[in-house]
């Protein structure tokens, strides 16, 4: 059953990939008439460098989406890890790399209770997680009273800002954590269980699987991408702030609905949510690089997300 599942989308998941493939060479042509500045090398590098920390979160929420639940609060989760390093480091005076694992733990535990929210105790996702969106937002105002933390050793920052072999190594590290999940999703069982739940979680259970472990650990591993964002996006950008990572999960979700995952859940593709993850870095580079105003890149946003939804059937 859960076999067959997994093989009907397929037809869907290869035209829509052709289409983003074609949006995003399309999108491409137009930013190169508009600036000289698009297509050069340091440009394209700044593009990826600036696409890991959604690309990041993008890769579980894709699983998340596919289960049929929804997470709101990556956002917050990130910005309380970039937070939680600053303060580990710069405040407790801790080693900067045991900073980094103690704020991937804290990530770990936000998906944690969410997790124990949404698939022990069958609460709404969405309710829940606008929750700890809300309140995971406000722990990081009381911890930083709205100030910046800054003053990070010079080894911490080639995580964000390095290049290994010609290439950003924040890049690699997304492409990687990419190639994993793919085959993670493709070719275990943990993935076909995760289109399975998306699909009946009924029928999933009469089958054995234990459907709130599989919905717990999707969430633990999207609490720890985020997190994981989060601690790349402070060595990118030198300095942690309240407001780290708000809004984030706008185009997050953004990508992964334009590569083709279905809002109900069971259906969607990792690769299409990868492309859809580079065309927000493009749309939103190409519009600075004109000039366009971040509100009306909001705007834009928005409309990406009503046509991706729109063009999806229940």
């Amino acid at each position: 059953m859960i076999t067959i599942m997994k093989k009907t989308i397929h037809p869907f998941v290869n035209n829509q990939i052709v289409i983003l493939l074609l949006l995003l060479v399309g999108l491409s042509l137009f930013f190169r008439l508009q600036s000289p500045y698009f297509l050069t090398q340091g440009n394209i590098f700044n593009i990826l460098s600036q696409i890991v920390e959604i690309g990041l979160i993008a890769i579980p929420m894709t699983y998340v989406i596919i289960s049929g639940n929804m997470d709101l609060s990556v956002g917050s989760i990130m910005g309380l890890a970039a937070v939680a390093l600053g303060m580990f480091h710069t405040t407790a005076g801790l080693d900067i790399w045991l900073s980094v694992i103690l704020a991937l733990i804290v990530g770990i535990l936000c998906g944690a209770l969410n997790g124990l929210l949404i698939a022990k105790f069958k609460m709404q996702a969405i309710v829940v997680t606008i929750g700890t969106m809300v309140m995971l937002r406000g722990v990081i105002y009381v911890l930083t009273e709205g100030r910046p933390i800054s003053g990070y050793p010079p080894e911490f920052y080639f995580l964000g800002q390095g290049q290994l072999g010609g290439l950003p190594f924040n890049t690699l590290v997304l492409v990687i954590a990419f190639a994993v999940a793919y085959y993670l999703i493709r070719q275990t069982r943990f993935g076909r269980y995760t289109y399975a739940l998306g699909n009946n979680e009924e029928a999933v259970h009469f089958s054995g699987i234990n459907e709130v472990r599989t919905r717990f650990i999707i969430l633990v591993c999207n609490g720890f991408f985020a997190a994981l964002a989060g601690v790349f996006l402070v060595s990118r950008l030198a300095t942690a702030e309240a407001t780290t990572g708000s809004g984030i999960e706008l185009s997050v979700i953004t990508a992964v609905l334009i590569g083709g995952t279905h809002i109900f859940g069971g259906r969607g593709s990792l690769v299409g949510t990868m492309i859809g993850v580079v065309i927000i870095g493009v749309l939103n580079n190409g519009l600075n690089l004109m000039g366009v105003s971040s509100l009306f890149q909001m705007v834009i946003l928005g409309l990406f997300i009503l046509i991706a939804v729109s063009r999806q059937k229940s």
